[in-house]
């Protein structure tokens, strides 16, 4: 289970209050207060987070990677683990995004949480706050996808319009959003880029489909051209549970070419 949000928050102060303790019970309304021995959360983190109500769980960091701008925790009560990825990625124009992804096997019994988690990431990147110190924006190059008639025709069924697709190359991480979906994965993820085409209309237009064949998936909006990625570890994308993981990805973008150089592969 993936959840994202977007907003006008500087990538460093999204950082920075996501990996404070005491800075949580101030975005994430369902956390009243925090008891953690750490200011900054490390790998060997642990504590308790009260809230909501009478709720108490045990908190764990299991991995923190600051240039990644990424951390792992597992929460306990009962008997009961879950682990969960919190990310942050630079957007377009200077922003952010936010994600926490719930690894399998809780995620279908945390799908209830996907609303308030929501909520409490977009307050999280919506505050510009006040640390930044005026960064500058980090770059990040959009891609759009190329529609053809009937692929748009089909795909509106699903949410997925030119307004609701896009790819974005920042310094670390490639995001890809197709309406509800989404892939998201480091850079340092990446094997392989090659151009792709020739598809049947049957077999991808419409939403995300999954090759029997060997569990890519694709994001296709046109049957002539598109560039399949391949994975030095499997993504979660089609499934929103997070269970099926795809050792590729074939994205049906404007300019296959321009993508894969940015990608630092040439075609």
């Amino acid at each position: 289970m993936l959840v994202d949000a977007h907003g006008p928050a500087h990538p460093d102060e999204v950082w920075r209050r996501f990996t404070i303790p005491a800075e949580w019970p101030g975005w994430a309304p369902l956390i009243q207060d925090v008891d953690c021995a750490d200011d900054v959360v490390r790998p060997g983190t642990t504590g308790v987070v009260h809230g909501p109500g009478p709720v108490a769980v045990d908190l764990e960091v299991t991995d923190v990677d600051p240039v990644l701008r990424s951390w792992t925790w597992r929460v306990s009560r009962a008997g009961v683990s879950v682990t969960m990825d919190h990310h942050v990625l630079p957007a377009p124009g200077g922003g952010s995004r936010a994600q926490l992804r719930v690894r399998p096997p809780s995620t279908a019994l945390l799908q209830p949480y996907r609303l308030p988690a929501a909520g409490a990431l977009r307050r999280l990147v919506g505050d510009p706050g006040g640390h930044a110190g005026g960064a500058a924006p980090e770059p990040v190059r959009t891609f759009d996808l190329a529609f053809a008639p009937a692929y748009a025709l089909a795909g509106r069924a699903f949410g997925i319009s030119p307004a609701t697709t896009t790819v974005e190359v920042g310094p670390q991480w490639l995001y890809v959003r197709y309406g509800p979906w989404r892939l998201v994965t480091p850079r340092a993820n990446i094997a392989s880029a090659e151009p792709s085409g020739g598809f049947s209309f049957v077999k991808t237009a419409g939403p995300p489909h999954l090759s029997l064949a060997d569990r890519g998936v694709s994001f296709t909006t046109n049957g002539d051209a598109a560039l399949c990625l391949t994975f030095h570890e499997p993504v979660p994308a089609i499934d929103p549970t997070g269970v099926i993981r795809h050792p590729g990805a074939t994205i049906s973008v404007a300019d296959p070419h321009a993508l894969a150089e940015e990608l630092g592969f040439g075609i």
